[in-house]
């Protein structure tokens, strides 16, 4: 079977992981996820999904809870059905109505991988 790289990694409804999760492309999470995640690309909650840790990455679509900061270079956008509690910094933030959010944004122009520097 050929495997399509632009596909991403993709963690099942049935998964619980705890630890931290480093990926080189993109990731799309329907189960449970306790730890920090690192994504080269782009994270995406489904609904149902939870994730309890801080999330790094390129771009994140939330659509599920989560617990923990989001630290993005590009958008971030808080599905309709999503829930953090956590602080987020990001170019740019969507939020869809419905979505629900407890703590800090800061939109100031950096680089996350500047952040984990210091």
């Amino acid at each position: 079977m050929k495997i399509d790289k632009d596909m991403g990694s993709i963690l099942g409804p049935e998964l619980k992981i705890d630890g931290n999760v480093n990926v080189d492309g993109s990731l799309l999470i329907y189960g449970t996820v306790n730890g920090n995640i690192e994504s080269h690309g782009s994270v995406r909650t489904a609904k149902g999904s939870k994730v309890k840790g801080d999330i790094i990455g390129q771009e994140a679509h939330i659509c599920g809870l989560v617990e923990g900061n989001l630290i993005i270079d590009g958008k971030i956008i808080l599905g309709s059905e999503s829930q953090l509690t956590g602080n987020l910094k990001s170019g740019t933030l969507v939020i869809e109505e419905g979505a629900k959010f407890a703590g800090t944004c800061d939109m100031a122009h950096y680089n996350s991988q500047a952040d984990l520097d210091e």
